[in-house]
């Protein structure tokens, strides 16, 4: 049984008592102490919880700055090749720095993970004022989005940064998105999919990746878990979106379709839980 600390110093107490009283013998003292076990307060998770918080606070703060400087964006803006360049260094500032910390301070996980956010956001800044400088019109940035999963992707197994890895699996999710989207002229569908079942299939693949390639590289093994988590996101947001709407194109369909139509995806969505919580035992 898992107690908090004041009530097993309590517990603790009655039972030196009863020992000292002869209510109960020495053996059973013992035997009741370690049937309990005392939960220290988890600091660990509430600096995780933190360190998210302040990711937000910093986005948030980034963005109001932002609104306030407007001229220096246009400026920018006007001149992308300098601005590129320009958040290219900076990227390059903030991740020698997140690696110079973590080499001097392995035990401040987030404070050094926050530094390559910074990084990250860095990165993405100068993508976009690439994606000004080179833009033809064509309408194609979803190969903006793939470089940014390239680059994060590299970063994150040559740092390594769980972090960093993340926003190259968000990035992978963004250019699959777009992407399909490009190439069926911003359609329902591709090759007879909607989009949630491409991220069907792509949270599947993920997922698998994550146990049959992840989990035996040990240049990959501490990427396991981030892997699989998001994996599974897509897919079972993926599935939750099908269970409902089907693999329809437009509101149209979906409302003149019966839902004895949509109730195959309704199961494959139970059957997949099933299938992972018993992975996850």
């Amino acid at each position: 049984m898992k107690i908090n600390k004041r009530l097993g110093k309590f517990l603790n107490n009655v039972i030196t008592y009863w020992e000292e009283s002869s209510v109960v013998t020495p053996d059973l003292a013992d035997k009741l102490r370690n049937s309990y076990e005392i939960i220290s307060f988890d600091w660990k998770r509430l600096a995780k919880y933190s360190f998210w918080i302040a990711l937000i606070c910093i986005v948030i703060s980034v963005s109001a700055a932002l609104t306030d400087i407007t001229g220096i964006i246009k400026k920018l803006w006007d001149h992308p090749f300098v601005s590129c360049f320009l958040f290219v260094f900076i990227s390059t500032i903030f991740f020698f720095l997140g690696l110079k910390r973590r080499k001097n301070k392995p035990e401040k996980v987030y404070s050094n993970e926050a530094i390559f956010f910074l990084g990250v956001l860095s990165v993405a800044m100068s993508i976009t004022f690439l994606g000004k400088a080179l833009d033809t019109g064509s309408g194609h940035f979803s190969l903006l989005i793939l470089l940014a999963t390239i680059i994060y992707g590299i970063l994150g197994v040559l740092f390594p940064s769980k972090l960093v890895w993340i926003f190259a699996l968000l990035s992978f999710g963004g250019w699959l998105g777009t992407e399909t989207g490009y190439a069926s002229g911003w359609g329902a569908y591709f090759l007879g999919m909607n989009y949630p079942l491409h991220f069907v299939l792509f949270g599947a693949t993920l997922t698998g990746l994550s146990f049959f390639l992840f989990k035996r590289v040990l240049k990959l093994i501490d990427f396991f878990k981030s892997t699989y988590v998001l994996g599974l996101l897509y897919l079972f947001i993926a599935l939750w979106i099908l269970s409902i709407f089907g693999n329809y194109g437009s509101m149209d369909s979906w409302y003149h379709a019966k839902q004895i139509e949509l109730f195959h995806w309704a199961l494959i969505f139970g059957l997949v839980a099933i299938g992972t919580s018993d992975w996850l035992q």
